[in-house]
């Protein structure tokens, strides 16, 4: 019976072989078998929600099968991200910005999950613009201006950055500034563009998507966005690199990842399915519609920008002395 199973085991997979395919492969063109979640650990409305969304509805016609966005926001993304590493199912993909994996870990001393081993990138899917936006009666136009006022009062001026990239970015942006700006944490970026809009938070890095509505409606001033290029969605802000602040120059990179133990065929698979949703041109022209900008990329490509991520930020981290905080 034994050499019977053996035999059988040979000749399935010497038919896959036989049309150029392996096992993996094949069962890779055959996922996804049953609905498939994704988990964004941040909260309902903010950028990797609505790109999540956006792009969800497009991967469940492409494979004909519910894509349901699971919110599990808390500790700077460390509570979802965990979650999804402890799911350990094969049909579920965890979507959040690189910085879960490549800043997060610089900043805490206690974090949970591995970022290296524990997940499988698949695809560098949407860039995230970002916002540098001041209070709307402070007398500044640009970033230029901003740091011409903090300059004449040294330690008055306040700033608020969302965790990760931005909150480190901005750090080096003032040190080589040569300003002086205290910042003020909030557990909610709500809180900070609330103070903002009467005067309390001088200037903060923001998602653009949050903002938009509230720059639109006079309640802030968005003077740069901190990506390489000006977005179409507010054509008149500058970037920080035409302002001469590179240091304050990153994109908010947005990423699908699986768990640690998916094939790379299955990681190509999902990676191949992914990107051409996202050159669907009604699905960019939603994602552009609220700052944001397709991408797609294999999962080797990512795996790079990741590392490369890692660099930086580790560089950055050690010239500002950041010491890892207790999460409390």
């Amino acid at each position: 019976m034994n050499k019977r199973l053996l035999l059988r085991s040979c000749a399935v997979g010497a038919l896959f072989l036989g049309f150029g395919l392996t096992v993996t492969e094949a069962a890779a063109q055959q996922w996804p078998e049953r609905p498939v979640s994704i988990v964004t650990p941040f909260s309902p409305g903010v950028s990797p929600d609505v790109a999540a969304r956006i792009l969800s509805e497009g991967l469940s016609k492409r494979w004909k099968q519910p894509v349901v966005v699971e919110n599990r926001p808390g500790a700077d993304s460390m509570i979802g991200t965990q979650g999804f590493i402890d799911k350990r199912d094969s049909h579920s993909l965890l979507f959040t910005t690189h910085a879960t994996f490549t800043v997060v870990p610089l900043l805490y001393e206690k974090v949970s999950y591995d970022p290296v081993k524990d997940v499988s990138p698949i695809s560098l899917a949407v860039e995230d613009f970002l916002g540098v936006v001041v209070a709307p009666n402070l007398p500044v136009n640009s970033l230029s201006d901003f740091v011409g006022l903090a300059r004449e009062k040294p330690g008055q001026m306040n700033f608020f950055a969302v965790p990760g990239v931005p909150y480190l970015a901005y750090l080096t942006f003032q040190k080589r500034a040569g300003i002086e700006t205290t910042f003020v944490g909030y557990s909610n970026p709500g809180g900070a563009m609330n103070d903002m809009a009467e005067g309390r938070i001088h200037i903060a890095v923001l998602p653009l998507a949050m903002t938009l509505g509230s720059v639109r409606s006079g309640r802030m001033k968005l003077i740069a966005v901190t990506n390489g290029a000006r977005t179409p969605v507010a054509p008149d802000a500058p970037s920080v690199l035409e302002e001469g602040y590179q240091e304050l120059s990153f994109g908010g990179l947005l990423g699908m990842f699986g768990p640690k133990d998916m094939s790379p065929a299955l990681r190509k698979q999902i990676a191949t399915d992914l990107k051409a949703v996202l050159t669907d041109p009604d699905t960019r022209k939603r994602l552009q519609d609220v700052g944001l900008v397709a991408r797609g990329t294999t999962p080797e490509e990512f795996a790079s920008e990741l590392d490369a991520q890692r660099a930086k930020w580790s560089a950055v981290a050690r010239e500002n002395n950041i010491k890892p905080q207790q999460l409390r």
